[in-house]
């Protein structure tokens, strides 16, 4: 089953130091089959059904985000519903850790869990399962390079969501100007390093925000703003399918 499944592990940062770390980030990319050669016009095979990973930190690994997709914190670990898998189709989310003092050496940072339904079927399988390993080290010349572009990308644009959130509730309380100011902190990082890296994601990200910022304002002085949940809809919560027994049992 695993082979059907190819997953890519990425920190962005190569070690971290023996102090630990307050924002680790993991970029995880999966996908089911080898990668499509052309845009398909029909719609791709579906091969797994509601898919789920479960993440189980080590001792001094906190999960302090889930970047991308919808998570939720169990008994048995962090439980990640990703679902239908499509053949060819890669997707990506990310994990934000925060990480305790620890020996130098190479560290199991968390274990994965891949499992899904069948199609035409409601037998869930576990489709792989592995280590995630960590380098701790006292080497500065190892701990101090660069973090990998790619994740630290990844991490720096998915906070629009939750800055989004910051200034729509500003707006919804009267306090139009803070909401501006929430958006434009952001927009001006996001141009920055749009100028800084010539990455121009950047910079149209940083072109949606404003643009909603101006939506927002404009709304508010219009008074007919509506109410919006920026709370998880509830309909789209999904359930743990195994608890800790089960994982543990697979595990063995």
């Amino acid at each position: 089953m695993s082979s059907s499944l190819d997953v890519f592990y990425t920190w962005n940062r190569e070690a971290i130091p023996v102090s630990g770390e307050n924002s680790l980030f993991l970029l995880i990319e999966w996908r089911s089959g080898p990668p499509a050669k052309r845009q398909l016009k029909t719609q791709p095979k579906l091969l797994f059904r509601e898919m789920e990973l479960l993440i189980k930190p080590e001792k001094d690994m906190h999960i302090k985000a889930v970047h991308g997709v919808r998570a939720k914190e169990s008994d048995a670990g962090w439980v990640i519903g990703l679902g239908n898998a499509y053949k060819g189709k890669t997707k990506s989310f990310l994990l934000e850790f925060d990480v305790g003092s620890q020996s130098p050496g190479k560290k199991p940072a968390c274990s994965a869990y891949w499992s899904a339904l069948k199609t035409k079927q409601e037998q869930r399988v576990l489709l792989r399962r592995e280590q995630i390993n960590l380098l701790v080290s006292t080497h500065f010349g190892v701990i101090g390079r660069e973090p990998d572009p790619r994740v630290q990308k990844y991490a720096i644009l998915s906070q629009s969501t939750v800055i989004m959130k910051q200034s729509l509730r500003a707006f919804e309380r009267g306090r139009s100007e803070e909401g501006k100011e929430i958006i434009k902190r952001h927009t001006d990082g996001l141009l920055i390093l749009a100028t800084r890296t010539g990455d121009l994601e950047y910079y149209r990200e940083a072109q949606i925000l404003s643009r909603l910022c101006l939506y927002y304002e404009q709304t508010h002085e219009k008074s007919c703003f509506d109410t919006v949940d920026v709370e998880e809809d509830q309909s789209l919560a999904f359930q743990v399918s195994y608890g800790k027994d089960y994982y543990d049992k697979e595990a063995k």
